[in-house]
């Protein structure tokens, strides 16, 4: 009787160190931030009345802010959610800190954005770009959520 008793409480500690494990190798993200708004009107266009529209828009270099917190390798991947965006207006986005990266198109399909490994806490910042805005487009609000989801790798 004595070893099922033990057998019983060596898997017990066996569960819950693994259990303990998982939970100490986990990856986090934290998104702060105002977002994005920006308001196009007759002050836009290029040459006044009968003219067009400036056709690309870009947020603050810090619009969006992401904190991650990781022990390991990870990758963030971003999609675009929600969106009431009409045809021919994109929306991209980049990481403005150090190092720079570059505007890639934001779509309703998740891609990889950023990838690291280490250990701790990394900090991004994110600006946002909107092309394609023309008189063409019908006026009216619109808008996009973007969606981050960061992957232990």
């Amino acid at each position: 009787m004595k070893n099922r008793k033990l057998k019983g409480i060596i898997l017990a500690l066996s569960f819950l160190l693994i259990f303990f494990c998982e939970i100490s190798w986990s990856t986090d993200i934290t998104v702060t931030g105002s977002g994005w708004s920006e308001n196009i009107d007759a002050l836009n266009l290029l040459a006044g009345a009968g003219s067009n529209l400036i056709d690309t828009y870009q947020s603050a270099a810090d619009a969006v802010q992401l904190n991650i917190t990781a022990t390991g390798n990870w990758k963030v991947q971003v999609e675009k959610t929600d969106s009431t965006l009409p045809g021919g207006l994109h929306l991209y986005i980049r990481k403005t800190s150090t190092p720079e990266g570059s505007y890639q198109e934001v779509t309703d399909i998740d891609q990889d954005f950023l990838g690291v490994s280490g250990t701790g806490n990394t900090n991004v910042n994110v600006q946002f770009k909107l092309t394609g805005v023309s008189i063409q487009v019908l006026p009216g609000t619109y808008s996009a959520t973007i969606q981050y989801t960061v992957f232990d790798q």
